[in-house]
């Protein structure tokens, strides 16, 4: 197999890595080359994504391509559309580590009984919602390969997905949240568990509150910022998990003047926080006779109590900022008690 660069050897010894590109072909059948130089391999396969992005010719990728060459294409192309700093993150170095098998191989060679073996390698080692996560993700390349005309099939089609396991949800009653507050003897920890049962929010979101958010007369938040981890750490965005993420919010009126007094002190004061809540939790979930829950199962709790004192599913869809309500239904129907006995009983 051809390599798909030279190296070139300076007089200084230093390496200089050479790539010839197709980019595309001229009126009489010849093709357009171009020439990129690059210091690392890396780089190099970089700026060639980036090229062959941004070059005018009517033509796309080769289907002779190799997958790591179209995908470090994919990558790019999905930095110009503005994902997420954690879904490029994911792009970029989480799933494609599971792509290794396919590197090297065309991505037109590739088959669906090499993807249902692919498949099967990662049962041996992941649960099976993170199987799913990473079919999806892959699935979702070989569609961007369609779309620029790299493949003409996606395999997928003649795949049975990985199907889900719905988790049992994890929660606490109020009377139990009431109790493990009795152990929490630090305010602002008090505040931020507080803060969490009685909205909602998810633990980025809460970080990302300042004092803008609130707004004291109608006892809500109105939520503008969140936090989003990234590969040196995490950064206040205002790009949330769904558009629908960006609510407004209702709060207690007695929580009201206690998160004023705090997220006045300073801008996202409750952002330092972000990577030391878990352990906060453990610490008092260990002085406390109650069921082991995660910072995430305050969401879970708050939705319950609502459930339990009647509010109804498209509200709390609202309230908990999902994109669609059978992302509601799917997490918290089962919470919902069964009707049909009323419903029966209306026609008596």
């Amino acid at each position: 197999m051809a390599k798909e660069y030279k190296v070139k050897t300076l007089k200084n010894g230093e390496k200089r890595y050479i790539f010839d590109v197709n980019i595309g072909y001229r009126a009489d059948g010849s093709r357009i080359r171009k020439t990129v130089t690059s210091k690392t391999v890396k780089d190099g396969r970089e700026k060639v994504a980036r090229l062959l992005l941004t070059r005018t010719s009517k033509t796309v990728i080769s289907k002779n391509d190799l997958f790591k060459n179209v995908y470090d294409t994919y990558i790019v192309d999905c930095e110009n559309k503005g994902y997420s700093p954690t879904t490029l993150e994911n792009i970029r170095i989480n799933y494609r580590k599971q792509y290794t098998k396919f590197e090297n191989v065309k991505v037109s060679k590739i088959k669906d009984i090499d993807i249902k073996d692919w498949i099967l390698d990662l049962k041996k080692k992941y649960a099976n919602e993170t199987v799913r996560t990473r079919e999806a993700a892959l699935n979702a390349f070989f569609n961007w390969c369609i779309k620029n005309k790299v493949i003409d099939v996606n395999q997928f089609i003649y795949i049975d997905k990985t199907k889900s396991i719905k988790p049992k949800l994890n929660f606490w009653t109020e009377d139990q949240f009431k109790e493990f507050l009795k152990v929490v003897d630090c305010d602002t920890h008090k505040l931020i568990f507080t803060t969490l049962f009685y909205t909602g929010l998810r633990k980025g979101e809460l970080c990302g509150l300042s004092i803008d958010d609130l707004n004291i007369q109608k006892n809500e938040l109105h939520l503008s910022h969140t936090v989003k981890v990234t590969s040196n750490g995490f950064m206040i965005s205002t790009k949330f998990k769904t558009e629908n993420s960006k609510r407004v919010v209702p709060i207690p009126r007695w929580l009201t003047p206690q998160l004023e007094e705090f997220l006045k002190t300073k801008d996202y004061p409750f952002e330092y926080y972000y990577r030391h809540m878990n352990e906060f939790l453990t610490h008092y979930l260990s002085l406390v006779d109650l069921p082991k829950i995660r910072i995430h199962d305050f969401r879970h709790s708050y939705v319950s109590m609502l459930i339990n004192k009647g509010v109804d599913i498209y509200t709390v869809k609202e309230m908990v900022g999902h994109g669609n309500i059978k992302t509601t239904i799917n997490t918290y129907g089962d919470l919902y008690p069964d009707k049909r006995s009323y419903v029966t009983s209306l026609f008596d």
